[in-house]
């Protein structure tokens, strides 16, 4: 692999449109990093992100993201029930895979991941590591060790009140702005508790 990775982002929804694409337009990051294409199959979605942020490749599939050869590694920002196949593939295809957020929705699924790229040699990232961080690391302690008996009920969310309703990339009328947030709670996408990697 040369000193420059040809990435391809995998879903244009709010997570690619408010981070992962922003971020990586940055000049900051161009000597390490080229987006090389994207792909959505909300139809329309995938070559408007490429438009907005000079991606020279768009697809409405994955498979044709990854029969493209424009890639030498992925970031998969799709609905986390899809994750295992999509980095399954393409590891399959040789590329290095980025997961964010929660690689996999079971540990059988993630270690089977973690196998097929040390076979094939790639490289596999999942982060943010919400479960890295120290205070994560202490409730985990805590809950090992009986701490807080046995669990019953927890509460959790991706953000305050309504923020995912209401934030702009849902309020405006093209493919980039419009992004519908229902697939969040249903499946393939498993809502917060998957989405904060419970």
């Amino acid at each position: 692999m040369s000193d420059i990775v040809r990435l391809g982002v995998v879903g244009a929804g709010s997570i690619s449109v408010r981070g992962i694409l922003p971020h990586l337009s940055m000049e900051d990051v161009q000597d390490r990093v080229q987006l090389s294409a994207v792909c959505d199959p909300a139809p329309g979605r995938a070559q408007a992100a490429a438009e907005r942020f000079d991606i020279p490749h768009a697809f409405e599939t994955y498979e044709e993201l990854l029969a493209s050869g424009e890639c030498d590694a992925v970031t998969i920002a799709s609905p986390i029930g899809l994750h295992y196949e999509q980095g399954k593939a393409a590891i399959d295809h040789g590329l290095h895979v980025h997961f964010n957020k929660t690689m996999t929705t079971t540990v059988d699924e993630a270690d089977d991941l973690i196998e097929r790229a040390k076979q094939k040699g790639v490289k596999l990232v999942s982060c943010p590591g919400q479960m890295l961080r120290p205070i994560f690391q202490r409730y985990r302690e805590l809950i090992q060790e009986g701490a807080l008996g046995h669990l019953t009920w927890a509460v959790t969310g991706a953000a305050f009140g309504t923020y995912h309703e209401r934030e702009r990339v849902r309020t405006g009328d093209d493919p980039l702005s419009n992004i519908n947030p229902a697939w969040y709670y249903r499946r393939p996408g498993g809502g917060p508790l998957y989405d904060m990697t419970v």
